[in-house]
């Protein structure tokens, strides 16, 4: 045990300072009005313009990417747009946890609304994922032909192909890693595919399908396909761009002529306040084309800015289809928290929009499982979802019941909501009790065997499914270490792996593909099945790649980025309050952590059932201070055993008990100073 603990403290994340440079932050703080503080997490975080202040702080749903830049994105929707003029039944198929069951409510949802003849199924039991051939043939028996999967599909490969010998067409919507090989599917949505040149590569199922319901409300409108012509006049010379769905499809150059390349069936858009060639006004006039005079106040020198311009104003206007999208942004935003996206780029503005819709949702569910989940009474959060929802919603398929879930986030009857998301946080409260007995299993044999391992992969049938990327998430935190965990189930294993820092987990996994059955995933956390005889070699390959050193993986070591070093006296509500700009933190996006060095520890003590967890107050001129460090008390205490002066990197947040608020520090990591 004693050695396990020494492994932990030497195996501590590094702990990088990058503060900026002292000129440029002053400049920025000045620019900005922002302290320095501030401005110095800001700049940490590449945000060191006015302009990137201004997106970081003002985005909104209108900054979202066209959906049309999914380079299959039209395809899809004009093959789901047949299947309901055609009554086609369209079967779903989505996968079991909190991301896979809200992308497919969202669609579900999406085609009710449409009269769509829509049925669905998620995986059976604990542990299973992805389609199967059986689920394709429960679909053919009812009559369907066309099938869209939601959050899985893109490692499919001979389902896919199963599918389409039954002469079924399959969209996939999905936003995991392209394995070797691409299914031979219909139409894909996958910001992740090598030949996709979407602007963002990091949304949630939800996110996908968000994008989705943005363009199949759009194809609802009038000006689906039809062409716009924004022009620039050069003298006699005219640029042109034809624009179609707000995607810049080519650029022309019109010069005087009989024959113009602009149809009766375009829209001509120009600048109110220039003219155009004679000829080419006659023309327009004779052929009685459309025009579009935009008032232009943003000053443009050629025909790509004004193209953009007129887009950007165009999408504006879309006042109705954005409402139309802001309702399925809640399910789209606990989606993005729920699978640990990246709250950068569009899922910083999918998060931010959708808490502001949380309280004031459409989705029926959603409004009662709220109700149930003993929220904090004060403006939510990312963390508050991450903490007290998205556990309720993943239990569902973690239990073996993803389709309770599905049923909650669709269901318009008030009395089955409510009986639903009562099961939902039952069924939460298992899988606590379930994690917490087969950690006790698992922790131990950890601590005696694999916690030195490169990455630790342990494989045993003594636990249960359901609860063992729980499992591996805590100990991968607990020894900054990738951790698999493998549950033998008959001649196959379940696997399920994590990490918590930047290791490239699904590229490890894939040099592994010819010992797998199946597998996918993020950077992050992957799952696969494997034939037991396959464990033992998998585990030597994956050892022998990490101690390789293979640099396109892993990073040699976890680091924890210091955002800036602060004394206690610093510490108020003040600094709080300004801290409400980086919301919402998360993954990609960290609450701002900071640094103070050799701070007293004042009245250690453990807490928790398992007495796990560790709180100790340090010294300030406005008295002392509270800090929590959840999960960490054996280290804690190991590093107190001799010393009472240490060095700590934490977070800051509000503390609510009783009615009072107070400040309290959130501990990420402490070493002995030096």
């Amino acid at each position: 045990m004693a050695d396990n603990i020494e492994e932990m403290i030497n195996n501590s994340p590094e702990w990088v300072f990058n503060g900026p440079d002292e000129d440029e932050l002053k400049d920025f703080s000045q620019k900005t009005g922002y302290s320095n503080c501030i401005c110095e997490i800001l700049l940490q975080r590449g945000i060191n313009t006015e302009e990137d202040l201004g997106h970081y702080l003002l985005d909104d749903v209108y900054s979202l990417y066209n959906p049309f830049q999914f380079t299959h994105m039209l395809s899809a929707v004009n093959r789901v747009g047949r299947a309901l003029h055609e009554n086609e039944k369209i079967f779903i198929f989505g996968d079991r946890d909190a991301d896979g069951v809200l992308s497919t409510a969202m669609l579900i949802n999406l085609l009710k609304k449409f009269n769509a003849d829509v049925f669905y199924r998620v995986p059976e039991g604990e542990y299973g994922y992805g389609i199967e051939k059986k689920d394709i043939d429960f679909a053919k028996d009812k009559g369907s032909t066309l099938i869209i999967t939601v959050d899985t599909g893109i490692s499919s490969i001979s389902e896919i192909g199963y599918a389409k010998s039954l002469e079924m067409d399959t969209i996939i919507i999905d936003h995991h890693v392209q394995t070797s090989a691409m299914p031979d599917a219909f139409s894909i949505l996958n910001p992740k595919m090598d030949y996709e040149k979407y602007p963002f590569k990091y949304l949630s199922a939800g996110g996908v399908v968000l994008k989705f319901i943005h363009a199949f409300i759009l194809s609802h409108t009038k000006n689906f396909n039809r062409i716009f012509v924004p022009l620039v006049s050069e003298g006699d010379i005219i640029r042109a761009a034809k624009v179609k769905n707000g995607i810049i499809e080519e650029y022309i150059t019109i010069e005087e002529s009989i024959h113009y390349p602009i149809k009766n069936n375009h829209m001509v858009v120009m600048d109110s306040k220039k003219k155009l060639p004679e000829y080419f006004t006659s023309w327009l006039k004779d052929q009685k084309i459309g025009q579009v005079a935009l008032m232009c106040s943003q000053p443009y020198k050629t025909i790509e800015d004004f193209a953009t311009i007129f887009i950007k104003l165009f999408s504006r206007k879309q006042k109705k289809s954005m409402e139309f999208v802001k309702s399925f942004i809640d399910l789209s935003a606990i989606s993005t928290i729920s699978d640990i996206m990246p709250l950068t780029g569009e899922n910083r503005v999918i998060v931010k929009e959708g808490l502001k819709q949380l309280f004031n949702s459409t989705n029926l569910g959603l409004n009662i499982l709220l109700g149930f989940c003993n929220l904090p009474d004060r403006e939510l959060r990312a963390k508050d979802i991450a903490w007290y929802v998205s556990p309720v919603i993943n239990s569902a398929g973690r239990m073996g019941d993803a389709y309770l879930a599905v049923e909650l986030f669709t269901t318009g009857d008030v009395s089955t909501a409510n009986e639903l998301s009562k099961i939902l946080i039952g069924l939460n409260e298992k899988r606590k009790e379930k994690g917490e007995k087969n950690l006790k299993i698992i922790g131990p044999i950890v601590e005696t065997k694999y916690y030195r391992d490169p990455v630790i992969v342990l494989a045993t049938d003594k636990v249960e499914h359901g609860v063992t990327g729980i499992i591996a998430s805590k100990i991968a935190r607990k020894y900054s270490r990738p951790v698999i965990i493998i549950v033998n189930d008959g001649n196959i294993g379940i696997g399920s792996g994590r990490v918590g820092w930047n290791f490239d987990l699904i590229s490890l996994i894939s040099k592994c593909e010819d010992l797998l059955q199946k597998y996918g995933g993020h950077k992050s956390a992957v799952g696969f099945t494997i034939d037991i005889e396959n464990i033992d070699n998998f585990r030597e390959r994956i050892h022998d790649l990490v101690l390789m050193n293979e640099p396109d993986l892993f990073k040699d070591r976890e680091t924890l980025e210091v955002d800036a070093v602060i004394t206690p006296d610093v510490i108020n509500f003040q600094l709080l309050g300004e801290l409400n700009i980086f919301e919402p933190t998360g993954a990609g996006n960290t609450a701002p952590q900071f640094f103070i060095s050799n701070t007293s520890v004042i009245n250690p003590i453990a807490m928790g059932k398992d007495k796990n967890h560790i709180k100790f107050f340090i010294p300030s001129s406005n008295g002392t201070i509270p800090v929590i460090g959840w999960g960490v008390a054996e280290k804690g205490f190991r590093i107190l055993k001799n010393i009472s002066v240490v060095d700590i990197v934490f977070t800051i947040e509000e503390n609510y008990y009783r009615g009072e608020k107070s400040l309290q520090l959130i501990l990420l990591d402490m070493k002995a100073s030096e």
